[in-house]
């Protein structure tokens, strides 16, 4: 049977599996032009900026029914000219793979209320401060998890406890088969081998809510993959009028975190984030003024006290949202040794305007500084430090809807690092920091049973 005549008949099959059923395909296609000079860290002077062009491809089959539903996701990233099999008169491909399962999940539905989401699947809390879909990456991020969820409209209660664990070496080790041919977890980028969570939040009529997250994420110890190290993660979340609900007048958003447990090395936490949002919308939501800080705390080079040394002050962001946040676009301080460890302090202010009901407008101008100096150099026995002062930016980006499907966004980040901060990146004369991007991204719809 020729292909296309069987993928005709397993369409058929699955749309007349069930009268309730619904199937649906859809994509996405995004493709980003950036103009980089100074991302990710101050350049030094006279240093050429780059170029470079991604592009993401998804897509997504997704079937529904009355008990369960389910989405695959398929998705290809990829840097315009990456391949590296080439001959004398063209380029033939390359030696890696760039696709991969974006999504695989079957979330069972126990009633109106209640289910169980099982597989790779996005997740995304609050301001996704510790747990984000990372959309801003091309490749963007998915759990391997089971998700349990309740959520009750009438009385605004919402409740979800998640687990995962994640083997490599370790299920080798123990059970003689190798389903990853890859190394144990432990390295200089460990990634998370368990997390687990619980959520809960009540909605007080769509104009404010609380919640609440309890994070235990699991590392493993260096050449032991049967010791793992856990971080916990508590803290509380405020939103006042903030959500797309929200209405014209004063709106905030607050976050208070705490950390302890034992980091990746196995050392004691004792670390914390306090971040807020105050601001005024006007003009039937077009227009949204509003303030920012927000603290991550570090370790103090000049606290000397043995307990003190011996445990871990630098606050963990976990799988959260960086972009967005902290400095700007340029993406300085995304890591904590981006700052040596010294904690972070960010004071902003913001201006969104919807200019049109297709052109949206922003513009933000962000402060970082450590929160403790940090060991700049030793002169004999007396330590040097480096000011707190770390760097500013402005930030503008221009948004807009080209039709129903297809969305296109532009920014410019423009980034003023102290003399100190250059001299942290190993820098003595500084150059000029920008990162120019503009992307398209369109979304077309090629079926959906129920029409």
């Amino acid at each position: 049977m020729k292909t296309k005549q069987l993928l005709l008949l397993v369409l058929v099959l699955t749309i007349t599996t069930s009268i309730n059923a619904q199937f649906k395909i859809d994509a996405q296609y995004r493709v980003r032009g950036q103009a980089l000079h100074g991302y990710k860290k101050p350049v030094a002077s006279e240093t050429d900026a780059a170029f470079h062009i991604g592009q993401r491809t998804r897509l997504n089959l997704r079937y529904n029914t009355e008990k369960y539903s389910t989405l695959l996701s398929i998705q290809d990233v990829r840097t315009w000219g990456d391949e590296n099999y080439i001959n004398g008169t063209g380029v033939q491909g390359k030696s890696f793979n760039n696709m991969d399962i974006y999504e695989a999940w079957v979330n069972i539905k126990f009633n109106k209320k209640s289910s169980l989401k099982i597989g790779r699947q996005e997740m995304k809390y609050d301001d996704q401060r510790h747990i984000s879909w990372r959309n801003w990456w091309d490749t963007g991020m998915t759990y391997d998890a089971a998700t349990f969820s309740y959520k009750n409209k009438d009385t605004g209660w919402r409740f979800d406890i998640s687990a995962s664990y994640n083997s490599r070496d370790s299920f080798k080790e123990l059970t003689g088969n190798d389903y990853s041919g890859m190394n144990d977890y432990f390295g200089s980028l460990n990634p998370i081998q368990t997390q687990n969570f619980i959520y809960i939040k009540r909605n007080f009529k769509n104009k404010m809510y609380v919640s609440f997250t309890a994070i235990a994420s699991g590392y493993q110890k260096e050449n032991t993959p049967n010791t793992i190290y856990l971080t916990g993660t508590e803290g509380i979340h405020l939103n006042y009028n903030a959500s797309k609900k929200g209405t014209d007048g004063f709106f905030g958003i607050a976050n208070f975190f705490i950390q302890n447990g034992k980091d990746i090395t196995g050392t004691k936490n004792n670390a914390s984030m306090i971040t807020a949002k105050l601001g005024y919308r006007t003009i039937e939501k077009k227009l949204e003024l509003s303030a920012i800080m927000e603290r991550l705390s570090g370790n103090d080079s000049k606290n000397t006290d043995a307990d003190y040394q011996n445990t871990n002050h630098t606050y963990n962001l976990l799988y959260g949202a960086r972009h967005p946040y902290y400095e700007g676009y340029l993406d300085w301080f995304v890591l904590p040794k981006s700052s040596k460890n010294g904690g972070l302090i960010n004071l902003g202010v913001k201006l969104d305007y919807k200019m049109t009901k297709k052109d949206i407008l922003w513009f933000e101008f962000s402060k970082v500084s450590n929160v403790y100096e940090v060991f700049k150099e030793m002169d004999g026995s007396t330590p040097v430090y480096y000011n707190k002062s770390l760097a500013s930016t402005l930030n503008l980006t221009y948004i807009r809807k080209l039709s129903k499907n297809i969305k296109w966004m532009n920014g410019f980040s423009y980034g003023m690092p102290t003399d100190d901060f250059n001299q942290m990146k190993g820098i003595s004369e500084g150059g000029s920091n920008y990162f120019f991007y503009t992307m398209l991204t369109f979304t077309p719809k090629f079926f959906d049973s129920s029409k």
